[in-house]
């Protein structure tokens, strides 16, 4: 899904680590917590966060971007459920 940043509009992303930002049209500047350096995107430009924390993107011109978010593995309760499942199928 693409979003859509107006020139001078800022917006502020959930960050997760794996999250991927890609900037489909236009430039944007990337700023992450915790990261003294500042990034400028342009259109076909992607990058990988490798941290959690609040992300802001900055439309330097009306931008449209993608974000994509990373795959969850399955949790302990889902694992657990498999095995059941495959203990009564075995009975």
């Amino acid at each position: 899904m693409n979003r859509w940043l107006s020139r001078h509009e800022a917006t502020t992303l959930k960050g997760a680590r794996g999250m991927r930002v890609r900037v489909t049209r236009g430039r944007v500047w990337l700023t992450r917590e915790g990261d003294i350096r500042d990034y400028v995107l342009g259109a076909g430009d992607a990058m990988e966060l490798e941290a959690r924390g609040p992300v802001v993107l900055y439309g330097l011109t009306g931008a449209s971007f993608q974000v994509h978010e990373p795959a969850r593995a399955p949790g302990i309760w889902s694992g657990l459920l498999a095995r059941l499942t495959w203990i009564g199928e075995q009975a």
